[in-house]
């Protein structure tokens, strides 16, 4: 059907542009997965250096706090000589230390930072030495500590705490910089995965309801053009049975016309050819009879059947004493039209050649029919127990018409027909190798 040819063939173009373009859809979103996971790599990287700096400028911070305790607990001590007051500056002098040693290790990835680091703890011993140096001198001058040199000490002292004060200022003010380019850097990277995530999204979302719409038509399609092909394979059994049945009714007439023809004729020779063309006309119907009906397989015949009527149709109406009949077949098979038909017209004229011959003069018998399948060859066997054939006739090349027939129909199957003379009677041994049934096309 060329309508049904261009369907499918539009159908699978179709479906092939559309594979494409997933395969390219997914592919893009397979290479986009992978950015996204670089994305977020280097999102969380920057948000490791974000957390970097937070703690780098904590440190400058707590720097600054600590000294501030150191030279508070150091004044303290200073003005009242309260050996309690000592125990901050020592605790503010170790921290410090700490903290020095933590910003050096923090701001190892920055030279800059490592230059102020370097002159931060230059500036932060000088004045832990000028405060150490005063304790010394009030601890030496006992009660007679004067205020003066205080004085003078804290005025060198809030000189040097400026100058630390400035410079880790300074260092905060660069961290400060840091922490906002970065912190754009890691909104860019979220924003830029907030994006590709609503991309990805969307795009799967798009190609599942795309998908989904399209097998859904193709499911439509397909099934409204199964109905069609459904309907016409009906109408076409339906014609085809019109057809076997037609012909099986005109076959069944023409060997009517054949037998009334033969009735009248003053011939005996002639009304027996006459007999035996009609009989043969009605194998060949038995076999569009069994084309058509219900639960008929439209291209197949079922052989064993077949045989089967053959034989009950080939005993001749007498009236009187008849052979006996015997027919043994195996299991059921089935048979191309184009086997069937030969087989039926060779097992029609072997029955009839034993009917007609091998027991004249109302002389009684018996026929066998034995059909079996070995391997992938079908024998038949037809034998009876009249007078045998002559040993010209059972030749290659002997007897009549209908025994030549067999034999041409025999070479038309590729197979073989052997004749055997038995003591008493004739067997005849058809052997022909089984084709497998032609498959049925929609």
């Amino acid at each position: 059907m060329p309508n049904k040819t261009d369907a499918s063939l539009a159908r699978r173009m179709v479906r092939a542009r559309a594979a494409r373009v997933s395969a390219l859809l997914l592919g893009g979103l397979f290479v986009g997965f992978l950015l996204l996971v670089v994305v977020f790599i280097e999102y969380r990287r920057a948000i490791d250096w974000i957390d970097h700096t937070h703690t780098v400028i904590s440190a400058v911070e707590e720097l600054q706090s600590t000294l501030s305790d150191a030279e508070a607990g150091q004044r303290g001590y200073l003005l009242s000589l309260d050996p309690r007051q000592l125990v901050p500056y020592e605790e503010g002098r170790e921290r410090s230390r700490v903290v020095l040693d933590r910003l050096r290790a923090l701001t190892a990835d920055n030279p800059l930072q490592q230059d102020k680091v370097t002159a931060l703890r230059s500036l932060t011993a000088d004045r832990l030495d000028r405060m150490a140096e005063l304790l010394r001198q009030a601890d030496e001058a006992g009660v007679a500590w004067a205020p003066a040199p205080v004085r003078d000490g804290f005025g060198t002292g809030a000189g040097m705490m400026a100058e630390i004060r400035r410079m880790t200022a300074t260092m905060r003010a660069e961290e400060d910089l840091l922490l906002a380019g970065r912190s754009r850097h890691a909104t860019l990277l979220e924003l830029l995965m907030i994006a590709y995530g609503i991309v990805f999204v969307t795009v799967t979302g798009w190609l599942c309801f795309s998908t989904v719409r399209r097998l859904e038509r193709d499911y439509q399609a397909e099934r409204a053009e199964g109905e069609v092909l459904a309907a016409t394979l009906q109408e076409n059994r339906i014609l085809l049975d019109e057809v076997n049945h037609r012909v099986k009714n005109s076959l069944q007439i023409v060997a009517n016309l054949l037998r009334t023809q033969a009735m009248r004729h003053r011939s005996a020779e002639v009304r027996q050819e006459l007999l035996d063309s009609s009989s043969r006309v009605l194998a060949i119907a038995e076999v569009h009879r069994r084309l058509y009906g219900e639960g008929a397989v439209y291209d197949t015949v079922e052989l064993t059947d077949l045989i089967r009527s053959i034989a009950e149709n080939a005993v001749p109406p007498t009236g009187g004493a008849e052979p006996a009949m015997t027919l043994a077949t195996g299991a059921l098979l089935s048979a191309p039209v184009d086997t069937a038909v030969p087989v039926a017209l060779i097992v029609n004229e072997l029955l009839t050649n034993s009917y007609k011959h091998a027991f004249p003069d109302g002389r009684r018998g018996r026929v066998t029919v034995d059909m079996a399948v070995a391997g992938n060859e079908v024998r038949i066997d037809v034998a009876d127990d009249g007078i045998g054939l002559p040993e010209e006739v059972a030749g290659n090349s002997g007897g009549g018409f209908g025994l030549n027939t067999a034999r041409n129909l025999t070479r038309q199957l590729r197979g073989r027909l052997e004749i055997e003379r038995l003591t008493p009677g004739t067997r005849f041994l058809l052997t022909f190798p089984m084709k497998p049934p032609a498959p049925t096309q929609a």
